[in-house]
């Protein structure tokens, strides 16, 4: 029985640093500097890239183990419940969360990067 605890304190490892990259996530959303809109993200990726694998090994623990117990059962039909489901089904949005995040790329993080060029002719025209 120690692999449920195992499972129950990866899925909780899970909870808390999905919740702080969440966190991160809003605070480059909320910056208006690209460079720390730039690092809220990037830490908010490896954070979420480290939940992810805390959820999948959580997810492959659990039915390895339990099919070594499955010899010292009474009955003849197993079946994983509904939080099992759910589980895949948030590693899945996960994933897909930091997809998004890597390709995320603002205009306006664009338009910083771009250079301002004047020009001396459109100046004089004025003038």
């Amino acid at each position: 029985m120690r692999y449920i605890r195992a499972t129950a304190a990866l899925c909780i490892i899970t909870l808390f640093t999905d919740a702080f990259a969440t966190l991160l996530t809003g605070l480059g959303l909320k910056s208006e500097d690209p460079e720390k809109k730039y690092k809220y993200y990037r830490l908010a990726v490896y954070i979420m890239l480290l939940s992810l694998i805390s959820v999948l090994v959580g997810l492959i623990i659990y039915p390895v183990c339990f099919a070594d117990e499955l010899a010292a059962g009474n009955r003849l039909l197993w079946e994983f419940g509904w939080a099992y489901g759910v589980g895949w089904g948030a590693s899945i949005f996960l994933f897909g969360a930091i997809v998004l995040l890597l390709c995320d790329k603002e205009s306006e993080e664009i338009y910083y990067k771009e250079r301002d060029i004047i020009q001396d002719n459109f100046i004089d025209e004025k003038a």
